[in-house]
């Protein structure tokens, strides 16, 4: 090495310890005021929160890098080849199935100059060639992920291309029930383990049956921080009553309490979720020709709540939300139409929102038809439901950045449930409350995500 390049990488080195120098005060001031100002076991959760950009850039280098993010469900990746393009937390990422039928995850970047490789949505392709310089990568066998051919690549390189070192940056990826989760977190804990008591409650979702995804995801953008919807459906039945108060007006709810019946359940690692229950004597609202599969893949308990179900709301920490909504008659038949739903953010006051509807591979026809229906109508890009929820979450996330000014004058109350104990005798594990008027999951949801972003260790 000549005296020249010692001294550029040498001043390189000097920039990078001044700026880690000049980053890790203002971070600590961020992360000391958060310990201070977000008290979640007293129910005070400080406004500026939600819109800070100090606190969502803090958000995007711990939370989305350590936590595992649902990026796809298998349905939607049928065949060998075949590939979706997703995003953990800023990041594009391309999730795809090899040849021997597991699904990876890379990052959507090309180790040339960075550009994106997948530009479509979705597709199925042998490679995965660079629209800048044309660098290819396999997507396929063997070379998935590995750098297959430059052009002109013997005159540009003539001493050769290290693959290996150009090999596609791979987050860690699992499947649970079909889910597929990944992370970038080198330490992050298994994934069924940082599911925890959640993934019970997830089984009556999308494991009581083989689940398929219909359609593509629906796509839209609200102007909201993340974390307001996140927390919504892990933890929020009580606005129910007032927000979609319209069900009991159209006479499609018998009142406007139908939130309330049922289980608030705090799973333990920020996850929550709420099951409504019916006392219909007439029995499950599912389908009868599902009863078999559900049998074969539940539990007794799992069955015996499943047969009770009349809607369930929930969230995987930080930003999957899971609904079955209020089963509604049609044409004399109950129905549902489900949903995931992904809060992707892409700026501390707005989310593009990810909305896919599964049903089971073997339902009836009159399911599948009068469920996408439904899901249409009530949680789609235009659905009743999500034009109540999105006009809060914006009018909230407009409020909160309003106040950034006096922001630690300005908290919310997050204090109902508080003191209460858990039942006795659950019909889940987790924490599990009489009665889905409750915000338990919500303040350890918020107690979570200040584990992560003030790096403190994860219980």
């Amino acid at each position: 090495m000549d005296h020249a390049q010692s001294g550029r990488i040498a001043t390189a080195a000097t920039r990078r310890n001044r700026y880690s120098m000049t980053r890790a005060p203002a971070i600590d001031r961020v992360r000391s005021r958060l310990i201070e100002a977000v008290q979640p076991e007293y129910g005070r959760i400080p406004m500026f929160i939600y819109s800070d950009p100090d606190v969502y850039r803090l958000e995007m280098s711990t939370v989305f890098r350590e936590a595992w993010l649902f990026v796809a469900h298998v349905s939607e990746l049928p065949e060998v080849g075949s590939f979706v393009v997703r995003d953990m937390g800023e990041e594009s990422v391309i999730v795809a199935r090899g040849d021997d039928r597991t699904v990876r995850v890379f990052l959507n970047s090309c180790r040339h100059r960075g550009m994106r490789l997948a530009c479509a949505d979705f597709g199925s392709t042998n490679v995965w060639r660079c629209p800048y310089h044309g660098f290819s990568y396999g997507s396929r066998g063997e070379f998935l992920g590995t750098l297959v051919g430059a052009p002109f690549e013997r005159v540009a390189y003539p001493g050769g291309l290290d693959r290996d070192a150009l090999h596609l940056i791979e987050a860690k990826a699992d499947i649970y029930q079909g889910l597929v989760f990944a992370t970038w977190g080198k330490h992050s804990p298994q994934l069924v383990s940082y599911l925890g008591n959640v993934a019970w409650y997830l089984d009556l979702v999308v494991g009581r049956a083989e689940m398929e995804v219909v359609g593509v995801p629906q796509k839209w953008v609200v102007p909201t921080g993340w974390k307001l919807p996140c927390e919504n459906f892990a933890a929020d039945a009580y606005h129910t009553a007032t927000a979609h108060s319209f069900l009991a007006r159209l006479g499609l709810v018998e009142t406007v309490g139908f939130g309330r019946d049922g289980y608030h359940v705090d799973p333990g690692g920020g996850h929550g979720l709420g099951v409504g229950v019916h006392s219909d004597q007439g029995g499950s609202y599912f389908p009868v020709e599902l009863a078999e599969e559900y049998a074969n893949r539940l539990s007794p308990d799992q069955l015996r709540l499943l047969k009770r179900v009349k809607n369930l709301h929930g969230n995987v920490f930080p930003n999957l939300s899971f609904l079955i909504p209020s089963f509604i008659d049609v044409d004399g038949r109950r129905v549902s139409g489900m949903m995931l739903r992904v809060w992707q953010p892409i700026a501390p006051d707005k989310v593009q929102v990810w909305s896919w509807h599964l049903v089971e591979k073997n339902a009836p026809g009159w399911w599948k038809t009068l469920g996408r229906k439904m899901y249409t109508q009530t949680f789609g890009a235009s659905g009743m439901f999500d034009q109540d929820d999105t006009e809060n979450w914006e009018a909230q996330t407009h409020n909160a950045t309003a106040s950034l000014s006096r922001a630690d004058e300005v908290f919310l109350h997050y204090e109902m449930g508080l003191g209460m104990q858990p039942l006795p005798d659950s019909p889940g594990p987790g924490d599990v409350y009489d009665g889905k008027f409750n915000e338990a999951a919500g303040r350890t949801f918020y107690r979570t995500w200040l584990d992560y972003v003030v790096g403190r260790e994860l219980v």
